[in-house]
């Protein structure tokens, strides 16, 4: 699904820049609307694959990064040294 959404973000892109050349240029009224439509577009299109990678980010479980996983081990083998000792 991510990957439609951003083929469509490039897509749409693609005919934001079109028309904001063409409405740079001339500064009509049509290419002013045309080009307001594309930025909304993107921002719709935007939202759904920010809400996608929230998604998918809530599901994932956490990558710790390798200090805190070295602590854990440190703290995991400190722990069974005292209790052998004890």
């Amino acid at each position: 699904m991510i990957e439609e959404l951003h083929d469509k973000l490039m897509k749409e892109f693609r005919s934001y820049f079109e028309n904001y050349t063409d409405w740079a240029t001339n500064e009509t009224h049509a290419a002013g609307k045309r080009t307001r439509t594309n930025l909304s577009e993107i921002r719709h299109i935007v939202l759904k694959m920010r809400q996608e990678i929230l998604e998918t980010r809530r599901l994932k479980p956490k990558i710790k990064s390798p200090k805190y996983k070295a602590e854990q081990l440190a703290q995991k083998q400190q722990a069974q040294d005292d209790s052998n000792t004890n």
